[in-house]
């Protein structure tokens, strides 16, 4: 009895152990110095506030469809996309909750900017816009494109059909109702 007891145990520590090597290289794959914000700022070619619309995972790579509402640095659209890589050696930011807005440091100069947890992206927080807004100003407000115009298309030139023409079908209409009624009727006598 004994025995059994102290084998579970030997097999319990051991699945522990291999639970803690299995994770451990994962959490160290990424050997990134993130540095200050300053720093981060310094890196980064975009810089703005957006709501994760959509996260698409594609193996360890994510892609994230952003509505940006606040540029500090480079112009992002309004609905852009933002990569993060992932896998080995990569400092990926992961799945982003969706409904959530972020400050994204990012790199590139149009879509679909890449970021990285090294970057400094994160959740904005009052806390951490206040210290943007120090380094890089209050940022402008990115708004939606405009709507297109309409345009008034001619289709031809002759004028509207008269009366007469217009009121045709249904007058023909009429006549025949009526000329069915007076069969009808005489067929029932």
């Amino acid at each position: 009895m004994i025995r059994a007891v102290r084998l579970a145990a030997a097999l319990l520590l051991a699945c522990l152990g291999l639970v803690v090597t299995v994770q451990a290289p994962a959490a160290a794959d990424c050997t990134c110095q993130p540095g200050g914000l300053g720093q981060q700022v310094e890196r980064a070619d975009a810089v703005f506030i957006g709501t994760v619309d959509n996260v698409e995972v594609a193996g360890n790579d994510h892609t994230y469809d952003v509505t940006a509402s606040r540029a500090y640095q480079g112009e992002p659209e309004r609905t852009t996309q933002v990569f993060s890589a992932g896998g080995k050696n990569a400092c990926g930011l992961g799945e982003l909750a969706v409904g959530t807005s972020y400050v994204f440091l990012a790199t590139g100069t149009e879509a679909p900017f890449e970021a990285d947890s090294c970057g400094g992206t994160s959740e904005a927080n009052p806390s951490k816009v206040s210290r943007i807004e120090g380094l890089l100003g209050e940022g402008t407000s990115v708004e939606p494109p405009p709507p297109p115009t309409a345009e008034r298309t001619l289709v031809e030139d002759s004028p509207p059909a008269g009366f007469a023409r217009t009121a045709a079908p249904g007058a023909a209409a009429a006549i025949i109702g009526l000329l069915g009624l007076v069969v009808v009727r005489r067929l029932a006598r």
